[in-house]
């Protein structure tokens, strides 16, 4: 079994937006939002030649990232690719996530991984690139990223959680420092996860790096080095005086054009719209792409009459925010939607790898970009897994369904379940008599638009309330079924707790760490090598 996968359309996909399919499978219909299709090898030696035409300073940012990789401990790997990045003709292929505890859900491994693909095919194709991982550690939710879930023995899913030791309500969280409580923190991680494999090894790598008085950034820069280390994986800490310093023309422009450049978002939004998509980010009249760091809280700045407004401050001035940012450049910091440009400033991004919601944003985003006149990078969508391991494949098998099945819901899968369970075949004749009754209303409404035609609509109506009907008593039935089976229920509960987790696909839910534990680094190999560079369907990968 291990070593097989299938590729399921994003179509098929819970939650899938429009413009997510659009720009995997028809991106002529949303080409004036991006820069150019992500899977065709032209579309990046193109933007080269863009590229080169840019200045980045190399050198500068070079010294920065050997810091910063020496503090996180950081493999010759590492240190070999910032050496490249000094050289022109390198270029970046550059992804990057929250800094969610314990490495945040598995597809933060997955954005990695992608990156790591995507620059060792670019450089056998004559672009040398190497994989840029940005820490979002300048992002405030501390309540977002202190959460992980895992899976015990039973597959029920588990919720550990470690305070953090905020300087201030609402401030970054790279500036958070891990308590005490992360040692209790590691004790009922350690207690559900299933016992052997390579558990042991995972938790010695957690216990090294997430350790009290580290911050949040320390912790997981220092744990992802070890997992990606040997692919050379580049880590950048946004929360860095230097690196704002270097970037500081771009702050510059945002507070100098606060309203010039809320104009182009605005428009950017409305035309999304029309176009039938949505906006992911939403643009206030009085909004920014800023936030001021002040007494150690991250407040978003609003501008209105030529004055910022932020937190219970008002009438500031851009001469008030530029001084602050001359004596502190981490007094000012980007929003999502600035984030981007930023770091395109600083990085010769030729490629990045986005997550759904990421690749929404960044239809907004280039018009910034724009505005700054600056092209935007390629963006390939990252590569995504629904992760199968033997038994719950056993169990998949046992009542011949698959993962599409679970991703249906806890009532389709109960009713699926229990006709399998019971190998009545009720399920094939609920269907049969649902088929039927379509099939005689039809005939009978050839008979009533020849006699009354205003009979049409009741006869509508009364077809598809018996068909109505027919839907709530085999779900009854199912629900009696299944309540006369501990086992059914049991399996039926795995299967929704493993594949479709409160309704989301697995790897927004489920902790990376929990896959390792159960599968050990190797894993790691196993889903780099599933990786395709030409499409990007979601693939349901057993391991």
């Amino acid at each position: 079994m291990t070593g097989l996968r299938m590729d399921i359309s994003y179509a098929r996909v819970p939650n899938s937006t429009p413009l997510l399919l659009d720009y995997l499978y028809h991106f002529e219909r949303v080409a004036e939002f991006y820069t150019a299709p992500p899977f065709k090898l032209s579309s990046y030696q193109d933007f080269a030649g863009k590229l080169s035409s840019l200045t980045i300073s190399r050198q500068a940012l070079a010294d920065i990232l050997i810091r910063q990789n020496r503090e996180f401990d950081g493999s010759p790997q590492v240190f070999e690719n910032i050496d490249r990045l000094k050289k022109v003709g390198t270029f970046a292929v550059v992804t990057g996530q929250q800094i969610g505890l314990f490495s945040g859900p598995a597809f933060t491994l997955y954005k990695a991984l992608t990156a790591v693909r995507l620059a060792q095919w670019l450089s056998e194709n004559g672009l040398p690139s190497v994989p840029v991982f940005w820490l979002a550690t300048e992002d405030h939710d501390l309540d977002e990223v202190s959460k992980a879930a895992v899976l015990d023995e039973d597959y029920g899913l588990v919720a550990v959680s470690s305070p953090g030791d905020r300087p201030a309500a609402h401030s970054p969280v790279g500036m958070v420092k891990l308590t005490p409580a992360i040692t209790e923190t590691l004790g009922l991680l350690e207690s559900s996860l299933p016992a052997g494999g390579p558990r042991d090894e995972v938790l010695r790598d957690l216990r090294d790096t997430y350790q009290p008085d580290a911050t949040w950034s320390q912790a997981f820069a220092k744990f992802m080095a070890r997992l990606f280390g040997r692919w050379g994986v580049i880590l950048v800490d946004s929360c860095d005086k230097e690196l704002h310093q270097l970037s500081a023309r771009a702050y510059t422009r945002a507070l100098d054009e606060p309203d010039a450049l809320r104009r182009r978002l605005l428009d950017r939004s409305a035309k999304l719209t029309q176009s039938g998509y949505h906006s992911q980010v939403f643009v206030a009249d009085d909004s920014t792409l800023l936030f001021q760091i002040r007494d150690g809280a991250r407040q978003s700045l609003h501008h209105r009459n030529g004055y910022f407004r932020g937190g219970d401050q008002d009438g500031i001035s851009v001469a008030d925010l530029m001084s602050r940012f001359e004596t502190d450049p981490l007094t000012l910091s980007g929003n999502v939607l600035l984030r981007p440009v930023i770091q395109d400033t600083l990085l010769p991004t030729l490629a990045y790898v986005a997550g759904p919601s990421e690749l929404a944003y960044l239809g907004q985003a280039q018009s910034i970009y724009e505005a700054f006149g600056r092209p935007m990078p390629v963006v390939f969508p990252r590569a995504a897994f629904t992760l199968v391991d033997a038994r719950s494949q056993r169990i998949l098998d046992k009542y011949q369904i698959s993962v599409e099945d679970v991703w249906q819901g806890e009532e389709p899968l109960g009713r699926k379940i229990a006709a399998a369970g019971f190998s009545v075949g009720w399920d094939q004749r609920f269907d049969a008599a649902g088929q039927d009754i379509t099939r005689i209303f039809a005939a009978l409404a050839k008979d009533i638009e020849t006699l009354d035609p205003t009979l049409l609509d009741p006869l509508k109506n009364t077809g598809e309330k018996m068909v109505q009907q027919l839907e709530k008593l085999r779900a009854k039935l199912s629900r009696a079924a299944l309540q006369r089976s501990d086992l059914l229920t049991k399996h039926q509960r795995a299967l929704l707790h493993f594949f479709y987790p409160g309704q989301e696909l697995q790897e927004r839910q489920v902790s990376g760490i929990y896959f390792l534990a159960r599968a050990g680094y190797g894993l790691l190999d196993r889903i780099l090598g599933a990786i395709q560079v030409d499409s990007s369907d979601h693939q349901i990968l057993q391991y």
